[in-house]
């Protein structure tokens, strides 16, 4: 009798689990992150469907958006972009003008932050059409081989919750309000180019990097995997003006607003606990950066707590969805 397992879907189980479960079985490196760091070079890629834009998108602003979220990734680990290859699936009946026009906001983006365009491919779909990103440039600041500590906290780059505005509208039949703010980030998002110069100054109190575009939980679960530790969240950062219009609206919570997080590209660091943290935040503020400390390592388990409440792994998962 052939077993139940042989027909277990990935849609059973989800884009991370699959991962730590098989994929990671097969790879040459015990270590799964976004970018992969190797003698001062880093190695990126990612990409998505065309379908997953909203009606307020252009092809141009997708093309710039697949940009931004592979360049958001690699300067998060502190390395600077330059070479770009992009791959794409496009439907041979795809209208040309807006195959170019998906192509010039990949083009500007690159160039936007300071990248080459050098080649790539191009093939046939059956779908909506895809685009995907493959960006290597150099590092600056390596953290690779860092020891986090008991008490090392954690920083994040702003305020979360404006593309959950979105999302959540979205879901709702766009009858949700969307705030002028959370347009611009979801349609025309920036990667600021300055956490380069800070994390290259600062480098050795940096422990791990990251950015949270997958959802801010999603991104803290990864470290807990990776490295074996605890996260004691001392505050969510949600946007203000976010929470008390979502709240007003549907009564959410902060935990309801953070499954619906994520395409929010800012960085999250872990420090060291010992390091000048004063100046550093104001480092960051001078760079366009609204830092604040939301909480700190602890060894004691593997789990996420956020006032002595355990905190579940959600966000989203492209074969599942949200969760």
């Amino acid at each position: 009798m052939i077993s139940n397992l042989y027909f277990v879907k990935l849609k059973n189980i989800g884009e991370h689990e699959f991962i730590k479960r098989y994929i990671k079985n097969y790879m040459d490196i015990k270590l799964l992150d976004d970018v992969f760091i190797n003698e001062k070079r880093g190695y990126k890629v990612d990409g998505f469907k065309l379908s997953y834009a909203f009606p307020f998108m252009s092809l141009y602003d997708i093309g710039w958006k697949a940009i931004s979220a592979s360049t958001s990734d690699i300067i998060a680990k502190g390395v600077k972009p330059e070479f770009y290859l992009i791959s794409l699936g496009l439907p041979p009946d795809f209208d040309v003008n807006k195959a170019e026009e998906l192509i010039g906001g990949i083009s500007d983006a690159i160039h936007y932050y300071g990248g080459r365009y050098v080649g790539g491919d191009l093939n046939d779909s059956d779908s909506n059409g895809w685009v995907d990103v493959f960006v290597e440039g150099e590092v600056l600041c390596d953290i690779s081989d860092k020891v986090i500590d008991d008490g090392d906290l954690l920083v994040i780059g702003d305020y979360i919750g404006y593309t959950t505005n979105v999302f959540i509208s979205y879901i709702n039949n766009f009858n949700i309000q969307i705030l002028p703010e959370s347009l611009l980030k979801v349609k025309h998002p920036i990667v600021k180019k300055s956490l380069l110069f800070f994390m290259k100054k600062y480098c050795k109190f940096i422990k791990y990097s990251t950015d949270i575009s997958d959802g801010l939980m999603v991104s803290l679960y990864k470290i807990v995997d990776n490295f074996n530790l605890g996260i004691n969240i001392t505050e969510i950062p949600i946007d203000k003006n976010v929470f008390n219009s979502l709240k007003l609206r549907l009564n959410l919570t902060e935990l309801d607003i953070l499954k619906y997080a994520g395409e929010e590209f800012l960085p999250l660091l872990i420090i060291d606990k010992n390091s000048p943290v004063k100046e550093m935040l104001a480092e960051l503020q001078y760079l366009a950066f609204n830092p604040l400390i939301i909480g700190q390592v602890i060894h004691e388990n593997r789990l996420i707590t956020y006032k002595n409440t355990v905190i579940k792994n959600t966000g989203w998962d492209n074969f599942i969805g949200w969760y």
